[in-house]
């Protein structure tokens, strides 16, 4: 067989997590970043058994030093505090799902994830500007004119990917309604306010706060989301001032103000989201992660379903050789595309559910959530950590003699 060679463009969670399940299969790889460093762009990351056990699979070193294991999720009413719903998360719910959730700092996962790859498979500060594929093979084209060749161009360059509109046209990414603040309040700031390692979610009119530990329990994430704000830009890097969010949640719980005003600063940003594509893939280049299914944050799985693209992509390439490579694309493709566009519908309907006015819906949401135990006893993810990728992967063989 000859070997395959994959060119990655983007160095973030999916592409970096992309670029190591291709290296265990014995897949050359290289990742261009445009970024001239590694920087500490976001706040925090929820990721669920459904790609913690595959990031366990690819022997992630450090994911459970830098992590934190939840012992369990709330939902809270944004007034009294009253629980509406207590899920276990802890060693029992590890156990039911073979792998945990982990809660993390972003930049912690980017260095364990970085810290996998060998070095100079990432080029940092190597901008792309456009694909060029010519005589069986594919190369990335950079903005000095030089190129990168492979037989395989995967394009993990996020929710402004020029590589998506270059086969799609220009789809700019939708405003959500969602205004997100993320702030980071350190443990002797708080910890006499949120001492446990409960994962808590206040849900109010239009507005709803998540806090959970990360960063080994050193931090912990302050998120708060706001429906219809007057502000909507596409950053994760602007700063706003803690006065700015407060008005916002005038007449919340003490706990909701305590723990923002414990915040150091917030970064603040729009929620965007992409339109759900049915095809990923074009010749030897197929899309992975945001460029290809960017989603609302209300089932935490943006991050979760890059992993499961990453780890599925390089399952499909280990089965062919440098000529069948469009066939394992194919195969890819048919493989995510409907399980990331349920979730982008899914986590779209989470939305409106975790935002509702108090009134008739409100309360009957609430007594939802009081007996959703009965049904789901691990809570509303449930059915979606329940997936495994490589069941599906054992279903779907490549076609066309791949």
């Amino acid at each position: 067989m000859a070997a395959v060679k994959v060119v990655v463009v983007g160095g973030g969670i999916g592409g970096l997590t992309a670029a190591i399940a291709l290296a265990r299969k014995g897949i050359d790889c290289v990742v261009l970043e445009q970024a001239p460093a590694v920087g500490e762009v976001g706040a925090s990351i929820d990721i669920g058994p459904n790609a913690t056990r595959l990031l366990h699979e690819l022997d992630l070193q450090g994911l459970r030093r830098v992590g934190v294991r939840p012992d369990a999720l709330e939902l809270l009413r944004w007034r009294d505090c009253e629980v509406l719903l207590h899920v276990p998360h802890g060693a029992e719910a590890e156990e039911a799902f073979g792998s945990p959730v982990l809660d993390f700092y972003r930049p912690d996962l980017h260095r364990v994830l970085l810290d996998s790859l060998a070095p100079g498979v990432v080029r940092l500060g190597t901008r792309v500007s456009g694909v060029e594929e010519t005589g069986g093979r594919v190369a990335a084209v950079l903005a000095d004119g030089s190129r990168v060749r492979g037989d395989v161009l995967v394009a993990a360059d996020g929710i402004k990917s020029p590589i998506r509109q270059s086969f799609v046209g220009a789809d700019d990414p939708v405003f959500s309604g969602t205004v997100v603040y993320r702030g980071l309040a350190r443990r002797a700031a708080i910890e006499r306010v949120h001492p446990d390692r409960v994962n808590r979610y206040w849900l109010g009119p239009r507005r709803h706060v998540v806090c959970y530990w990360i960063a080994a329990g050193e931090l912990l994430a302050v998120n708060l989301a706001v429906q219809e704000a007057s502000w909507a830009r596409e950053s994760w890097t602007d700063e706003a001032q803690i006065e700015e969010a407060l008005p916002y949640f005038e007449g919340w719980h003490d706990g909701v103000h305590a723990r923002l005003q414990a915040c150091e600063r917030l970064l603040r940003g729009a929620v965007f989201v992409r339109r759900p594509l049915e095809q990923w893939t074009w010749g030897r280049t197929t899309l992975l992660g945001d460029a290809a299914h960017a989603m609302e944050p209300f089932q935490a799985q943006g991050a979760a379903q890059a992993v499961e693209d990453a780890y599925a992509l390089a399952a499909c390439l280990a089965e062919v050789d440098a000529d069948c490579v469009e066939d394992a694309l194919q195969r890819y493709e048919r493989l995510r595309t409907s399980r990331a566009g349920d979730l982008q519908s899914s986590s779209s309907a989470a939305a409106g559910s975790f935002y509702l006015a108090d009134g008739q819906e409100q309360r009957a949401r609430d007594e939802a959530y009081r007996t959703l135990l009965e049904r789901l006893p691990w809570g509303f993810r449930q059915p979606i950590w329940e997936y495994d990728v490589r069941d599906a992967l054992r279903g779907t063989p490549v076609s066309n003699g791949g």
